[in-house]
């Protein structure tokens, strides 16, 4: 089991045992297979561009390699920023409790470029916390369920079917402060008309 995501609210924490909610686990999923004429199943293949080897799944990668043709393992890897400084990674939050910030606005969940949604279980049961996301309040925190390279956010909202947790980054949005210029344009004379009643 994962460790808990835990929040500091009204002087205490609360915890949530994190259940990650995918389309397979909504909908289900399908999985179509091809058989060969004795219903046997076929396994994927490619022949190298010599022609001398037959590239089955799981028997190729991809990785990174320096000028002497060493691979670079991925422990020796580090993030940069745009200015080609080096970037601290950071640890998971999981475990650790994060500062809830809120009630907040609804509306600036809809900012949100949602890249994870987790069912969230409180292990303390019915508390202060669940009772106000059940009467509609949203908060949020910060949150990196794996250790990496940037924080991410992450709100706390609640239905009747139970508590969960939005997890992404803030959507980048690039307005255009202009209108846009329309110009008619007259139709060529010489044109063949699409003629439906030909059809």
């Amino acid at each position: 089991m994962a460790k808990p995501i835990i929040v500091s609210f009204l002087g205490k924490d609360f915890s949530f045992n994190p259940i990650k909610v995918d389309r397979v686990k909504i909908y289900g999923a399908k999985k179509r297979v091809a058989l060969d004429s004795q219903g046997r199943f076929c396994m994927r293949a490619a022949l190298s561009a010599d022609g001398a080897h037959l590239v089955q799944t799981g028997m190729s990668a991809q990785g990174y390699f320096k000028a002497d043709g060493n691979m670079v393992g991925r422990q020796e890897m580090v993030g940069l920023n745009s200015s080609g400084e080096i970037v601290e990674q950071i640890p998971s939050t999981l475990g650790i409790a994060q500062k809830l910030e809120g009630p907040i606005n609804g509306s600036e969940v809809l900012d949100l470029n949602v890249e994870s949604l987790y069912f969230v279980e409180p292990l303390e049961g019915n508390n202060e916390l669940v009772t106000k996301l059940k009467a509609g309040e949203i908060y949020k925190f910060s949150i990196n369920y794996t250790a990496g390279l940037e924080m991410e956010i992450a709100y706390l909202v609640a239905n009747e079917d139970g508590c969960f947790t939005l997890v992404g980054k803030p959507a980048q949005l690039n307005w255009i402060d202009s209108a846009a210029l329309f110009e008619s344009i007259e139709p060529d004379e010489d044109a063949d008309d699409l003629d439906f009643e030909s059809m």
